[in-house]
């Protein structure tokens, strides 16, 4: 089973069948460096197929249905099956279907939604897939139970415990954005997305949703380069005081994807460095490659991270593991 890559695949989006409205329009987590944000403007450049939904109650449960431009039903209830007697499988099925393949594609083919899972193949020279193909059978279903087994009512707040952000797989999260207003992000397998499982052809982009989930999602993947070409240094340091993360180590977990980093305090550099950068720093200082200098001697005082540590027999200085040490060394 594998959690990792992204949630979201518009790689092939010029080879679709637009009559297809949602072929491909959720896929193969595993699309490389593509940024979420870009993906979810082609979603929404997408034309859509449908007609305005139709809400409708029953009991205590408020639902909606879809209609196409030939004004057919989009999707049937839970527990009813489709004409030419498809199989309908459960929002649980779904989900575990999911977890089971490298990626997957959700279509729609005039009466139903359905998933299918994909496998990525790779080529003799490249880790990273060059193509992805069908496999496994169509599994049909409801596009709001799905929603409602992964918490769309009921949206999480993104956590942050001991210095680390966290986001759960398979649930729904909410965060108030600069305008006032809740926005909602989608965290499938180990990606953040802004799209949902309803949004066959309704989707309306939203940007501050649609920025919020690419932030997180490609910190956890350790896309700090791709990260610092679309933010400000400062904006950086000022996206992760706003979450509550302090200077030194920090995590960010979004499912199955992790990474370290070090928040330094001085603005004048990167404000990200990987725990791996962090790592090489502190071992030069202690070591004494950084004082290896003829101009440094034993028993020396020098400056680094604006306090003062006295040179050993080999140049080193004794440092406590998570100091600041990119902040001065002189």
């Amino acid at each position: 089973m594998r959690l990792n890559g992204n949630f979201f695949n518009f790689r092939n989006y010029n080879s679709l069948n637009q009559s297809s409205l949602v072929s491909r329009l959720f896929g193969n987590r595993n699309v490389g460096r593509q940024s979420m944000t870009a993906r979810n403007i082609a979603n929404r450049n997408m034309a859509p197929n449908f007609k305005d939904g139709v809400v409708y109650s029953r009991g205590n449960r408020n639902a909606s249905k879809l209609y196409t431009r030939r004004g057919t039903l989009a999707g049937v209830r839970q527990g009813r099956r489709p004409s030419q007697r498809r199989p309908f499988y459960l929002a649980q099925e779904i989900l575990d279907a999911i977890k089971k393949y490298d990626g997957y594609m959700l279509g729609y083919d005039g009466k139903t939604a359905y998933f299918q899972g994909t496998e990525n193949i790779y080529s003799n020279t490249s880790r990273y897939p060059v193509e992805s193909r069908p496999v496994g059978e169509k599994m049909y279903f409801n596009p709001d139970d799905v929603n409602d087994a992964l918490g769309i009512h009921n949206p999480k707040q993104m956590s942050v415990k001991d210095n680390e952000v966290r986001f759960d797989s398979y649930s729904y999260y909410q965060f108030k954005g600069k305008d006032g207003r809740n926005h909602r992000v989608l965290s499938m397998g180990s990606s953040l997305s802004s799209t949902t499982f309803a949004d066959f052809g309704n989707y309306t982009y939203d940007k501050e949703a649609a920025d919020y989930a690419d932030f997180w999602d490609r910190l956890s993947r350790n896309s700090t380069y791709g990260l610092g070409q679309d933010y400000s240094q400062k904006e950086i340091r000022s996206k992760l005081k706003e979450a509550g993360i302090q200077n030194g180590f920090f995590t960010v977990t979004v499912g199955g994807n992790s990474q370290t980093y070090f928040m330094s305090q001085n603005e004048k550099v990167g404000a990200l460095f990987t725990k791996e950068e962090y790592d090489r720093r502190y071992n030069m200082l202690v070591s004494g490659q950084t004082f290896e200098l003829d101009k440094f001697q034993p028993g020396q005082t020098v400056t680094v991270g604006g306090k003062e540590y006295v040179l050993n027999e080999h140049k080193g200085i004794d440092i406590e593991y998570g100091a600041e040490v990119y902040l001065g060394v002189k």
